[in-house]
């Protein structure tokens, strides 16, 4: 066996639509900011001039692995890469078969335009040290944090209300479906200066935007008091996830000028207080390890330190 054959009995071969759900509970094992709902949406979409090439390992009529490199429409000229083997797999050289079946997709369709990204939690080391070997350089580290909401309720209506008190604004639950235009531009006006995909200067394209919000998220808007007809200033993205009870915020952003006035605490503590009264059983998020004001925040909430994820990138040949 040579370092880019799988074992005699694994099988690389193109995803199918039937192994989706099976890649996607492995893919999700190593992913650092790609959730469930994002993987799905990548492993399924395959429009015209986008890129998309997804592999599996198969053995035994069983999917062990997978492999994806897949584009971010969000983040033009962004292709994101991922692959991950079943733990009892690993170390057989599947990994290592799938990685060059992607590798050499890469150097076949890629260009100079295209940077390819990854995210993998940063307590695989091993899998970091694995995506390195093929040019993947760390650019960025978040922190993960997580707040167990059992017994917190009081606190957390109490404290919602004087965090938004505190920043002069209001926090409500925004209609998706009704306010989706708005819901966009408020990223779009939130977003400058926050770590992207991509390297330096990377473009985002809002047309897209809506797809990395699930449907089922809730979205909470951060509106200034006393002042009618104003768009938000800020907004953050929670949404379930499937089969844990716990909840997980996708995106929280307030625009430059309100920055510093503790928008986003009000924000944080709007969407405890949201998901604890849903039902949910814990929120976990990460942020940037280099955003200081934010992980004050999170301490000072009493929030615990959970996985963290780095992010990789490489730009192609």
């Amino acid at each position: 066996m040579t370092a880019h054959t799988a074992p005699a009995d694994v099988t690389i071969r193109p995803l199918r639509t039937a192994d989706i759900a099976a890649a996607t509970d492995l893919l999700v094992l190593a992913a650092g900011g790609d959730k469930r709902h994002r993987l799905l949406d990548q492993l399924a979409s395959a429009e015209t001039g986008q890129i998309h090439h997804a592999v599996v390992a198969e053995r035994s009529e069983v999917i062990v692995g997978a492999g994806k490199l897949t584009t971010e429409p969000a983040f033009p000229g962004t292709v994101s890469a991922l692959v991950a083997v079943a733990e009892a797999d690993r170390g057989r050289g599947v990994g290592t078969a799938l990685a060059a079946d992607l590798t050499g997709w890469a150097e076949r369709h890629l260009g100079p335009e295209h940077v390819v990204t990854s995210t993998l939690r940063d307590d695989l080391d091993r899998g970091r040290r694995f995506a390195q070997r093929y040019g993947l350089v760390v650019n960025r580290h978040s922190v993960g944090w997580r707040f167990d909401l059992p017994g917190h309720g009081d606190d957390l209506a109490e404290r919602a209300a004087r965090t938004a008190d505190a920043a002069g604004v209001k926090v409500r639950v925004a209609d998706l479906k009704a306010e989706e235009a708005a819901i966009v531009e408020c990223i779009g006006r939130t977003l400058p200066g926050l770590p992207v995909p991509g390297a330096e200067g990377q473009q985002v394209d809002l047309a897209h935007a809506r797809r990395v919000i699930p449907d089922d998220a809730t979205v909470l808007v951060a509106e200034v008091r006393d002042a009618p007809g104003v768009p938000p200033c800020g907004l953050t993205v929670v949404t379930p996830q499937a089969g844990t009870g716990d909840w997980y915020t996708v995106y929280t952003g307030v625009a430059v000028a309100w920055r510093g006035r503790g928008v986003a605490t009000a924000l944080k503590a709007g969407a405890l207080d949201q998901a604890y009264r849903s039902g949910a059983r814990a929120v976990t998020t990460h942020n940037d390890d280099g955003n200081e004001p934010i992980l004050r925040a999170n301490r000072a909430f009493g929030m615990r330190p959970s996985v963290g994820y780095w992010s990789l990138l490489r730009r192609a040949a």
